[in-house]
């Protein structure tokens, strides 16, 4: 009896070694997975907090994008300003200029016809592109000579008086004769006649700098010369007046083409 309760003892202490070690091989095996579990939370757990710090600073990175990209919209639109200031500037200066210049061109032309009524109350006188044109006749010389007659200084001192009173006016003043007789003789009284003129301006005190003399022969008559009549229009000296206040400026020597037919 007594070995029979030794024996069951001893199975009873086997059985209960073996469910010792099993208990102790599913608690080791517990404690692995839970290590486990606690490696790949972590690892989780890394990923996560490596994912929120991308995350992070995805935002920071967008967030600066997003200012750079404010910032260049608003330097776009303050450029836009910038430039619509200054074409509206442009389109002001111009309109100012436009202004001035049909103010300038009003101006010029009040003056031409102040200076053109004022030039005919004592000359004829016409308007042209060279500039007004004030026409001295034969009958204001001694014939076939170059002095003045006392009518001609008087009508020439009250041009003078009328030119002094606008500074900035040329004067050119050009000698014509007809036909009748030597190509150098009727040269030379359009020269003369020319540079009496010019210098009886000047002892009037229109300033030398602003006239000057050129004698054209019969080269360029403006009536026939078959008539006496057209002979007597082409005998003559004109006052070519001009000038930057007239919105004329006489830039170079008239000169007469090669070829000109002369009427005779």
């Amino acid at each position: 009896m007594f070995a029979e309760d030794q024996a069951r003892a001893r199975r009873q202490a086997e059985l209960d070694r073996l469910a010792a070690e099993q208990a102790k091989s599913e608690a080791l095996v517990l404690a692995q997975n839970a290590q486990h579990d606690a490696d790949v939370a972590r690892q989780e757990k890394a990923a996560a907090d490596q994912a929120k710090a991308e995350a992070l600073q995805a935002k920071a990175d967008a967030d600066q994008a997003r200012m750079a990209a404010e910032q260049a919209r608003l330097a776009a639109v303050a450029q836009q300003q910038q430039l619509a200031a200054q074409v509206d500037q442009a389109k002001m200066q111009v309109a100012d200029a436009d202004r001035l210049r049909m103010k300038a061109e009003q101006d010029q032309a009040a003056l031409r016809q102040q200076l053109l009524d004022q030039f005919n109350s004592i000359l004829q006188t016409r308007d042209t592109a060279r500039g007004l044109i004030v026409n001295m006749s034969d009958v204001l010389f001694d014939t076939a000579q170059y002095s003045l007659k006392p009518g001609a200084r008087e009508k020439l001192a009250k041009v003078s008086g009328i030119i002094l009173g606008h500074p900035g006016l040329k004067i050119a003043v050009e000698g014509h004769t007809d036909s009748v007789g030597g190509d150098d003789y009727n040269m030379k009284l359009s020269e003369n006649r020319a540079g009496a003129v010019r210098d009886f301006l000047v002892a009037q005190g229109v300033p030398a700098g602003s006239v000057t003399a050129q004698g054209f022969g019969k080269t360029m008559p403006v009536a026939d010369n078959a008539s006496a009549a057209g002979r007597q229009q082409n005998r003559r000296v004109e006052l070519v007046v001009s000038g930057e206040i007239l919105g004329t400026t006489l830039t170079t020597t008239r000169t007469v083409p090669l070829g000109t037919p002369n009427p005779r």
